[in-house]
């Protein structure tokens, strides 16, 4: 028998979440739940919406799980701060593993962690909570992922790397091995990363080099 879940969200990334776990996990997704005054319809994709303020009544965290997907708006805060509020609620959030990308035996992702297709995973890298990855990266061996980042597509992060949270990779950038990227950091688009990076920064160029503004600062 099928687990059942329930998603916080009507995004595309909901959709894209709900057509996943339906079509290549063990999970059955049952509803959708939003904050109250974002609810517009009582149903999406064919089935109920529900208010998150009392989403426990209807669909019980002894019973259900919850995936939470949000995107990575300011460094992935807002996925941050549902993430704690439904844990608060009681429920066991549910990660996702494509089975078409590839890993080894042993690999151990946290809780609200989504890893689409195409993606190779190494061993030994230790993946948290609340990642977002999405299409054909390269997550090397013994780097170490801690919670909140997210990975867009086409990433290649060098081997023993040490990810802080809310970090953000953007499209084609790459990282060499050994280098600690900052929390908060943004390595844009196509950035090659050569040395350490701090908290916060923006990191753009091949070698990147981090210009003179606040990750918290920008909109992704």
């Amino acid at each position: 028998m099928k687990k059942k879940l329930v998603i916080f969200g009507i995004t595309e990334l909901a959709q894209l979440a709900h057509f996943y776990f339906t079509n290549d996990s063990d999970y059955e997704v049952v509803a959708f739940t939003l904050s109250s005054n974002y609810i517009k319809e009582d149903r999406y994709l064919g089935l109920p919406v529900v208010p998150f303020e009392d989403v426990e009544k209807h669909f019980s965290p002894e019973s259900h799980s919850m995936y939470v997907a949000i995107g990575y708006t300011n460094l992935s805060q807002m996925r941050k701060d549902k993430f704690y509020e439904a844990k608060a609620k009681g429920y066991t959030l549910a990660s996702y593993v494509s089975s078409k990308s590839t890993s080894w035996p042993g690999l151990k992702v946290g809780e609200n962690t989504f890893i689409m297709e195409g993606n190779t995973i190494m061993p030994f890298c230790e993946i948290g909570n609340n990642i977002l990855v999405f299409v054909n990266n390269i997550l090397s061996h013994h780097t170490i992922f801690k919670d909140h980042i997210t990975i867009t597509s086409h990433c290649a992060i060098g081997g023993k790397n040490v990810v802080e949270e809310q970090a953000f990779f953007g499209l084609n950038c790459t990282t060499r091995s050994n280098v600690t990227i900052g929390k908060g950091a943004v390595i844009g688009a196509a950035a090659n990363v050569l040395n350490d990076v701090g908290d916060y920064s923006v990191m753009l160029g091949n070698p990147a080099k981090k210009i003179d503004k606040d990750s918290r600062d920008i909109k992704l």
